[in-house]
């Protein structure tokens, strides 16, 4: 029974189930004319390819190449002058826009430590004027808790929360507090230390 319309990848066209001997050698014959038309387009391909580097170089009466020798390893690429001037600048342009992008990254950086520090001073200075503004009669004990709290700035739970275990140990260490455990311990070390303030 004959399969469908299929095509096998070696003839390019329609199968063909050899049933008898004439079949079997109408299928061969086939064969035969692809793998012939296949040499030709390879030693095609490959005088295209010589043909390029060696028309300069000949006047056209050599004789053609025989199609049966296959090149052995293909030759390394060899660079001129001018490609590879080509290429050192490419290179030193891409180096420079690294070192641009490293500059700017540190640029960034440096303005965002700037602004925490500035936040923290505006919230040490805030602290301060509402540590003024409450004279009580307990100045003295006013006196030393607020030179506690005028470097450091209290924190909310939604910032401790926020923080990550490095800036945590930070602020701990700050308050004189143990800086050990994992991210759980630390914030309820903090938030603690914070609800009790």
């Amino acid at each position: 029974m004959p399969r469908d319309k299929r095509f096998n990848k070696r003839g390019g066209g329609q199968r063909l189930d050899a049933q008898s001997a004439e079949e079997i050698e109408l299928r061969n014959q086939r064969l035969a004319e692809f793998e012939e038309g296949r040499e030709r387009r390879r030693a095609a391909e490959a005088e295209d390819d010589a043909g390029g580097a060696d028309a300069e170089e000949d006047d056209g009466d050599a004789e053609p190449k025989s199609t049966s020798k296959k090149p052995t390893e293909p030759k390394p690429k060899v660079t001129s002058a001018e490609d590879h001037r080509k290429n050192m600048a490419r290179l030193e342009a891409v180096r420079r826009r690294r070192e641009e992008a490293e500059e700017r990254r540190k640029a960034e950086e440096e303005a965002e430590i700037a602004l925490e520090e500035e936040r923290k001073a505006r919230v040490a200075q805030l602290q301060d004027d509402d540590d003024d503004k409450d004279d009580d009669g307990d100045a003295k004990k006013k006196k030393k808790k607020s030179s506690k709290s005028k470097s450091i700035p209290k924190l909310t739970k939604i910032e401790i929360k926020k923080m990550k275990p490095k800036q945590m140990k930070e602020a701990l260490q700050e308050r004189g507090l143990e800086i050990q455990g994992n991210a759980k311990a630390l914030t309820e070390r903090l938030l603690k230390y914070e609800a009790d303030r």
